[in-house]
């Protein structure tokens, strides 16, 4: 009979690549959060915001009247 790993955890070997960051102000400095590229921002942003609102209504209004 074979045996069947189900072990959904693999270990990952990327050879002997290693760094040495280190901590800058309790953060360490190789790991950064990435930007939301689709942030609003400036003065135009509530402009966007209740334009996305009432687009969304719409929508809601016709799968409503659809049943």
């Amino acid at each position: 009979m074979t045996r069947i790993d189900g072990s959904l955890a693999r270990r990952l070997d990327f050879g002997e690549i290693t760094t040495t960051l280190g901590c800058v102000r309790g953060v360490r400095a190789g790991l950064r959060l990435a930007g939301r590229a689709d942030r609003l921002t400036g003065p135009d942003k509530y402009k966007v915001l209740d334009l996305r609102r009432r687009q969304a209504q719409i929508k809601a209004r016709r799968a409503l009247d659809l049943l």
